[in-house]
């Protein structure tokens, strides 16, 4: 949109001012030429760009920037519509960075001699959200956008038409974030207050909306009155109808209407040319419409051999125009040998060039299936290792991608929308696997599913190490500390703000600016980190992850690892896949098999049967239900195999909703369902020790090993009655009657420091953590799915004068350093969280993974108070006679339900607790002493022997 992307060009005036104020000296004369050279560059700049010609555009505001920066110096706010103007042709030619680097100059002029509420950096803002948008950073652009209409209302007369176009882009990042119905609310609520131009742009978007929400006939139409506008308004030839025509041609394209979609997309491809070279983004998309035409449509064949003839065809010519869509988004890439892939730092936009090779990537699969299918298992081997290094590459540029991206939710985002990518990745070398009979396909596959666990928690973690051996200084390094803690903080002020009655809208302003403020200088901090430190970058992007030898090397021979990667149905008529790596000491299996929506079903049926509330009233209908759909999973997840696992005790990478479950309420066979029976039925708990892991690089790969604490236990129990607190929600929380009896136990087998009541507070647990080897909370937790890193636990009311509010929450926990070899998080709900696709559950407990604490023992609803203590009572019985972590909560487990009456022994009571990270023993057990004295026995007895026959040896013959 020119309104949108033009800033205002103000500085004529002052040109003129100074052009008529001065006389006729040699000195004036020379600046009057100036002047008037920087003017008439920048007509040229905004003439050129009008037209379609960016490369005469950025030319002529080059010139413009010049002569400015001459006449009125480096830091005048003169050259920021220069900047301005600059950076919209270098966007609209993929030159991001150098379009960034502008308008991050225009902001800093700006903020320097007006203030960070000066209305004319929303310009600023919106170019700088419009470029992270190409760049596939969706929450960055967002916030942009809005830190754009904030500052822009300060002057709402002046910019009313960009606040127009920046309520658009919101509207836009709306839909690019996934929120439909409230990108189509915005639509609908704006689109009748503004010209056409911003009219058809809020048209389109509709029609992007629409599609997505497979509501055709309304994205057709709201297509259709996009085009009609743009004709009216901007002719039959400008670029952006034919920028337009592209996007509804891939509609056609979507559904099925094959001839109408290569007319649009020849219509396209005859205005573009004109205004986009062939090395542009503009250019790739043409070509990829044109891949995919030939890819879905569908020839007439007269039998199935002439069929696979044309279809092979038409896949051929598919990959010769998506190799043309990767030779326009990258640069020195010139190859049309679809066998060929650029390097990952040649692409022009890093996000077009991965979707291209998704589509590609896609392309060689199915041309590999047509070979196999005519028994050609040669050339089927040749298309799908060219299909597995062009995925290969797709999943590189996702790690890219990531990495290169500073805010987490952000992060978050890419990796929930780029989880088909894995599933893709790791089917294809099932396919391999099946067809070869190579294991190195298997590990391969192994590595790409590991590559799609956990991977924001990874990357800060490496992020985290590439700064220790970045040689970055530490004043940067504190600076670093200063901008997280600061966002932190007022980022949970924002969401306390929000949670009242009636928000303050100032505060709630305020506080929008300075995270916005903060974020943007902090991720300029993590920019100087890379570019002046070489050591800190190679680090940071490493993209290695743990295989499968590795893995081996770590397991016990009584140990299994089984890591689930989950393709997961949709609704009722998809069907989806579950792959699993089963990994022993000396084999690794690689299985897939599909499922249908009833497997969805299952898993969501048992979370909500265990975790009910209502456990006390569980009827005959519900038994029945827990049963069958605890069967179904086992059928479907462990019992393909129940031999490998036979006798080993199994660690668990789980994925998707399978994350909320716990494996050991699964029941290895159909049980009689006429009565309720829950003590007798069939548990995995009764054949295996099962613990779990977010990903088996992090089992294996992440924590210290050297670390020891000073100390034995610290354990904390705190008393939420009459706390004399103003903290609505702190008074609001109940007693816990069965805490003081679990940790008191906890006294009788291990050496242990006890604070309870109100001594438990946060700032001693804050201060005396990092001295302990076990760590033992139980407590309430308050569970913020909106913002997992808020969620905390509530220790007790804090005292008279205390700097901490009593509130550990999430964010807190990662930035301790703890040596804490276990943590048990007895608290309720430690485990729960918002699923996070990519990462797993967004708990508390990952805090302490991240603090450095190598297992975690938490718990998945909301335990009841009596069976929690006794479970506990026995846990730390067994730990202290050197049972595994596993072991010893399997044990607790099943003497629970021995000794429960058959109430009690309804799964909801014992199975909240699991165990996840390192399932090893923290302690030996007697059996270690009464075996070392046996070996000293047979040791002094072979000694013995030794000295008695040297002895006979030496004594004197007859």
């Amino acid at each position: 949109m020119k309104k949108r992307l033009l800033g205002v060009v103000v500085f004529f005036v002052f040109f003129l001012k100074f052009f008529f104020s001065y006389g006729v000296s040699d000195e004036t004369s020379t600046f009057n030429r100036d002047s008037l050279q920087s003017l008439e560059y920048n007509r040229k700049g905004v003439q050129a760009f009008r037209k379609g010609d960016f490369e005469e555009s950025i030319s002529s505001f080059n010139k413009s920037l010049f002569y400015t920066t001459k006449i009125f110096g480096e830091n005048s706010t003169q050259i920021v519509t220069p900047l301005i103007n600059l950076g919209i042709p270098l966007k609209n030619l993929g030159e991001y960075d150098k379009a960034i680097e502008n308008y991050l100059k225009a902001e800093s002029i700006l903020i320097s001699n007006f203030s960070e509420n000066y209305p004319r950096l929303g310009l600023v803002y919106t170019n700088l959200g419009t470029v992270y948008k190409l760049q596939g950073d969706y929450v960055k652009s967002n916030e942009f956008q809005r830190a754009a209409l904030r500052v822009l209302k300060n002057d709402s007369i002046r910019y009313e038409s960009q606040i127009e176009n920046v309520t658009y882009n919101i509207a836009e990042g709306l839909f690019l974030l996934n929120q439909y119905d409230r990108a189509i609310q915005s639509c609908k609520k704006n689109i009748e207050f503004v010209d056409d131009e911003v009219k058809s742009f809020y048209y389109s978007l509709l029609a992007r909306i629409y599609n997505e929400m497979n509501e055709l006939e309304l994205a057709d139409e709201y297509y259709q009155k996009t085009l009609n506008i743009l004709k009216k308004i901007k002719g039959d030839d400008h670029y952006e109808l034919g920028l337009e025509y592209v996007n509804y041609s891939s509609f056609l394209l979507s559904i099925g209407d094959f001839k109408d979609a290569f007319e649009y997309n020849e219509l396209s491809a005859g205005i573009l040319e004109k205004y986009f070279t062939k090395k542009s983004l503009q250019y790739s998309d043409v070509m990829i419409n044109y891949a995919d035409y030939y890819f879905s449509r569908n020839s007439e064949a007269a039998g199935i051999q002439d069929f696979n003839s044309k279809k092979r065809e038409d896949l051929l010519t598919a990959m010769e125009y998506y190799q043309e869509a990767i030779i326009s988004a990258t640069e020195n890439f010139e190859s049309r040998n679809i066998n060929e892939n650029p390097a990952i730092n040649l692409a022009i936009s890093e996000i077009q060039l991965l979707k291209i090779m998704k589509k590609k990537a896609h392309s060689f699969e199915v041309l590999a299936d047509l070979d196999l299918s005519g028994a050609n298992k040669e050339e089927a081997l040749n298309n799908y290792l060219s299909a597995l290094e062009s995925i290969s590459l797709a999943t590189e540029l996702v790690h890219q991608i990531r990495t290169g991206f500073v805010s987490e939710d952000s992060k978050f985002f890419l990796a929930e929308n780029q989880d088909a990518t894995f599933i893709e990745a790791v089917n294809i070398t099932y396919k391999l696997f099946q067809l070869t009979g190579d294991q190195a396909y298997a590990e391969k596959g192994f590595e790409f599913a590991e590559k799609s666990k956990s991977a924001s928690f990874l990357a800060a973690a490496r992020d985290s190490k590439a700064k220790e051996f970045g040689g970055i200084p530490d004043s940067l390094l504190n600076r670093e500390d200063y901008f997280k803690i600061n966002i932190s903080n007022y980022r949970e002020m924002l969401f306390e703000e929000n949670q009242n009655d009636d928000p303050d809208s100032a505060q709630i302003a305020f506080y929008n600016s300075k995270i916005f403020q903060l974020s943007e200088q902090y991720q300029q901090l993590v920019q100087l980190f890379e570019d002046s430190f070489p050591n800190y970058y190679s680090f940071k992007y490493l993209n290695e992850v743990v295989d499968v030898e590795e893995v081996r090397m770590g397991l016990s021979e009584k140990e299994a690892l089984v890591e689930f990667l989950i393709g997961e149905p949709i609704d009722r008529d998809d069907k989806g896949q579950i792959f699993r790596f089963v990994i022993t000491k000396d084999d690794i299996n690689f299985i897939t098999n599909n499922v249908d929506y009833g497997f969805v079903e299952d898993i969501e049926y048992l979370y909500s049967f265990l975790a009910s509330p209502n456990y006390l009233y569980t009827g005959l209908n519900d038994y029945k239900g827990y049963v069958k759909s605890a069967y179904n999973l086992y059928s479907e997840l462990i019992k393909p195999q129940a031999e490998v696992f036979e006798g080993k005790q199994l660690i668990v990478v789980p994925d998707d909703k399978l994350s909320y479950i716990p494996f050991d309420a699964m029941l290895s066979s159909l049980s009689d369902t006429t009565k309720l029976n829950f003590r007798n039925l069939p548990y995995l708990v009764n054949d295996y020790s099962i613990s779990y892991t977010y990903s088996a690089t992090l089992l294996f790969n992440y924590f210290e090993n050297d670390k020891q604490a000073s100390k034995d236990l610290l354990a904390f129990a705190p008393s939420y009655t009459s706390s004399g607190s103003s903290d609505s929600v702190r008074t609001s929380l109940l007693p816990i009657p069965g805490i003081d009896k679990e940790v008191a136990s906890i006294g009788d087998f291990l050496s242990a420091d006890v604070f309870r009541d109100s001594m438990a507070l946060e700032g001693e647990f804050k201060k005396l953590a990092p001295e302990y080897d076990i760590l033992h909370l139980a407590m309430h937790t308050i569970i913020n799915d909106t913002l997992p890193m808020f969620s905390k636990l509530a220790f007790s009311s804090p005292h008279s004068g205390d700097s901490e509010d009593g509130w550990l929450n999430t964010n807190e926990i990662y930035t301790m350093d703890l040596k804490a070899r276990m943590a048990v998080l007895s608290a309720c709900n430690t485990g729960s969280g918002k699923l996070q696709k990519g990462e797993g559950v967004m708990s508390l407990a990952r805090g302490f993974l991240y603090a450095g604490c190598p297992s975690i023992v938490m718990t998945l609803w909301e335990v009841e108070d009596e069976s929690g203590a006794q479970i506990m009572h026995d846990f730390y019985r067994l730990i202290s006679k050197g049972k595994g972590k596993n072991e010893a909560l399997r044990l607790a487990k099943l003497a629970h339900i021995k000794k429960a009456d058959p109430l009690k022994a309804h799964p909801h009571y014992w199975l909240g607790y699991v165990a996840v990270g390192n399932p090893d023993p923290l302690y030996f057990g007697k059996e270690i002493y009464f075996i070392l004295v046996i070996i000293g026995l047979v040791i002094l007895f072979i000694v013995d022997q030794f000295y008695r026959k040297n002895k006979a040896r030496r004594k004197p013959g007859f």
